[in-house]
Formats: C-alpha cells, sequence, structure tokens
C-alpha cells in the first residue's frame, strides 16, 4: 500500500510537470505570432520522439526493469524544461523541448502502467487509481499554465517545470528494485518479441482503443485551449476551461472499476467510445458553457478507454512480454498525439477551428465501429499462455 500511494504521487507530479510545458508551448508560440498550422506542427513533435520510444520502452521495461526506465524518463523531462526556458531563439527552444519531453512521455507510461500493474490488488483498480491521479497531475498542470506564465513569466514557468521532474527522479531513487520480468536480460529476445507482438489481434484492438484515448488529450495540448481562447477567453481562463478534461479522466479513474464489473470489458469500452464521438460534436457548438461540458464529457470517455485498453493488454499478457505489449498498443497512442494536432492546424485553415472538431467526431466514429467489427477476431479466440483474470 505504501509504494501504491508513492506511485501515484509521482504519477500525479510528473504529469503537472508535463502537462505545465505542454500547455505553456501553445500560449508562447500564440503569443510570437506563429499561424495556427506552425502551432499544429510544433506541439506535434513529442510524437516524433515518443513513437520509437514508447514501442521500445516495452522491451526496455521487461529487460532493466520498471525504476530505471523511469528513472531516465525523470531525467529527460528534466531537459525538457530547462531547453524550453533557457534555450534561445524561443522556437529552437520549444522544438528541443518538445522532442525531449516526447522521448520522456514515450518510456514513461509502459514502464509506469507496468508498474501499477504489479502493485498488490485488484489490477484494474489500481490502473484506474494510477490513471486518476496521472489526471489529477494533468488537471493541475493545465489549470495553472495560464496562471504560471502571468504571474511567473513563460520561461520561468518552463523552468518550474523542470524542478517538478526533478522531484520525481530523486523519489523514483527509492523505487523497490524488482526483477525485470525477463530475468534473462536478454535484449536480443526482447527485441525480436516486437513484431509477433505488432501482429497479435488483441494488441491491434487494444491500439485502436489507445488511438481514441489519446485524441481528445492531444486537443487539451493544443487546440482546445486555442479555441477557449479565440472565443474570448484570457488565457488563465482558457486553461482552467481545459482542465476540465482531466477533471473527466480522474473521475473516469475513480469509477472505472464499478463500471467494468456492471458492463463487462466490451460494453465499458463501447460506449465510451460513442460518448466521445458525442463530446466532439459538442465542441463545434458556438455557446462557451456547451464546449465546457464537451470538453468535461471527453475527458471522462478518454479516462474509461484509457483504463479498458490498459485492462485488456495487461489481462492477455504474459508476465515477459507485458511491457513490450503495452508499447506497441501504445503506438497507436502515439500516432494520435503527434497526428491530431497537426491535422486539426491544417483542417481548421481552410473550414474554421469549431468546424474541424465535427471531422474529428466522424473519424472517431469510424473508429469506433472498427473495434465493434474486430472485437470478436481480436478476444474471442484462445490465447494459450495470455489469460489472466483482469481483476486479479
Amino acid at each position: 500500500m505504501y509504494w501504491s500511494w508513492i506511485a501515484n504521487a509521482v504519477g500525479l507530479t510528473f504529469n503537472v510537470s508535463f502537462l505545465l510545458l505542454a500547455l505553456l508551448v501553445p500560449i508562447d508560440a500564440l503569443k510570437m505570432g506563429l499561424s495556427t498550422t506552425t502551432v499544429g506542427i510544433l506541439t506535434a513533435i513529442p510524437g516524433v520522439m515518443q513513437l520509437p520510444t514508447r514501442i521500445i520502452s516495452g522491451p526496455m521495461t521487461d529487460v532493466l526493469g520498471e525504476r530505471i526506465v523511469l528513472l531516465l524518463t525523470f531525467g529527460l523531462g528534466t531537459i525538457a524544461g530547462l531547453c524550453a526556458g533557457m534555450v534561445s531563439p524561443q522556437i529552437l527552444g520549444l522544438a528541443l523541448g518538445q522532442l525531449a519531453v516526447g522521448a520522456a512521455r514515450g518510456i514513461f507510461w509502459p514502464a509506469a502502467q507496468s508498474f501499477a500493474s504489479r502493485l498488490p490488488g485488484n489490477r484494474v483498480q489500481n490502473l484506474g487509481t494510477f490513471t486518476s491521479f496521472t489526471k489529477g497531475g494533468a488537471l493541475i498542470g493545465i489549470a495553472i499554465a495560464g496562471s504560471a506564465a502571468m504571474v511567473l513569466g513563460i520561461r520561468a514557468a518552463f523552468l518550474g517545470s523542470s524542478a517538478l521532474a526533478l522531484l520525481c527522479f530523486l523519489i523514483a531513487l527509492r523505487f523497490p528494485r524488482w526483477q525485470p520480468n525477463r530475468s534473462d536480460g536478454g535484449w536480443r529476445r526482447a527485441l525480436k518479441g516486437l513484431l509477433p507482438a505488432v501482429r497479435r489481434p488483441f494488441v491491434v484492438n487494444t491500439g485502436l482503443l489507445a488511438f481514441l484515448t489519446a485524441v481528445p488529450q492531444a486537443l487539451a495540448q493544443s487546440f482546445y485551449p486555442i479555441l477557449l481562447i479565440r472565443a474570448g477567453l484570457s488565457d488563465q481562463w482558457a486553461s482552467m476551461l481545459t482542465a476540465a478534461q482531466s477533471l473527466g479522466m480522474i473521475l473516469a479513474g475513480l469509477l472505472a472499476a464499478f463500471l467494468v464489473r456492471k458492463l463487462g470489458l466490451k460494453k465499458f469500452a463501447l460506449s465510451s467510445s460513442i460518448l466521445l464521438v458525442v463530446a466532439f460534436g459538442l465542441t463545434a457548438s458556438k455557446p462557451l458553457v456547451w464546449i465546457g461540458i464537451a470538453i468535461f464529457m471527453a475527458g471522462l470517455a478518454s479516462g474509461w478507454l484509457n483504463v479498458a485498453f490498459l485492462s485488456l493488454v495487461v489481462g492477455l499478457s504474459d508476465d515477459v512480454e507485458r511491457g513490450t505489449n503495452l508499447g506497441m498498443a501504445q503506438g497507436y497512442f502515439v500516432i494520435a498525439m503527434m497526428g491530431t494536432p497537426a491535422l486539426t492546424g491544417l483542417v481548421s485553415t481552410q473550414i474554421g477551428l469549431s468546424n474541424s472538431f465535427v471531422w474529428i467526431g466522424v473519424g472517431s466514429l469510424v473508429i469506433a465501429i472498427l473495434v465493434a467489427v474486430l472485437w470478436r477476431w481480436a478476444f474471442s479466440a484462445p490465447k494459450a499462455g495470455l489469460h489472466r483474470p483482469l481483476g486479479a
């Protein structure tokens, strides 16, 4: 129980650091007078590093163990804030910071989620609680970004995000030294496991769920605050209203285990997908109150989808391949994090930012239908040696 609270607190703190930096980047870019297309590309930069690092993080976790990988994560997070706050010219500092934090985030999630799944107690409950804490950190980071930029100045705010990542590094030095999943330390065997993981049906379908999970989170780090600022809100109020998404994700994590027991994972995942589609449709509304409700709904849906895809991957993975399967499924997550802001920036220049959310909703609906169609193929066939009780 002690390490559960420590791990959850570190997850919260690191997400404050990351989301503080993530929201400060588009705010700073707007103040520099950059176009929405450039802002979209700049906010998509972390995906350039996240895709390869999130894939390799799985084998790294299986071979090295969660503690070492998390230490590397927090070290990179510290470097990211320093780059964004101290490197000139500003746009170069932002780009370098985004690359460093993209690498940090890429290797963080498979290691952190594997760490949470190894804690004692109910696995779905542990993953849901960890999701709530990390999204609590996201809420704090998003909510304070505008105020930090205004009160401290944007350069000092970036350095603050670096200090929080350094704090996580110091705490992680005391994390338990669990045996790696692959006790033989075989890098070659671990890397060879990547290709079979790509082809596993349950990894493919959970990857699609991970894709849907990422879309609203990518928008919270890019075009949700821009939409609100253009609607007349200040930087401070725009970041606070964007934090409604993280509030939804916190609530989602707390309710997830109860809803999974009541609905089963299939109904739970597909209902969350439909809620996400509805939320994107509402975001295209003009009244700010509806946009705020839609952002909160998207957070609920994203939080539930997050727990659904994690529970499925962990529950169907053998211990020696847990990290690898998590990394491959989350490759889809990274594609969405990278592609969503870039495509939204391009589309919004043609049809307007509000209307672009309608097309995001249509694309999400297509993916949700695909998940439903592929469900039996992905999860019904026997998988010898891979089944594990989801509540264990």
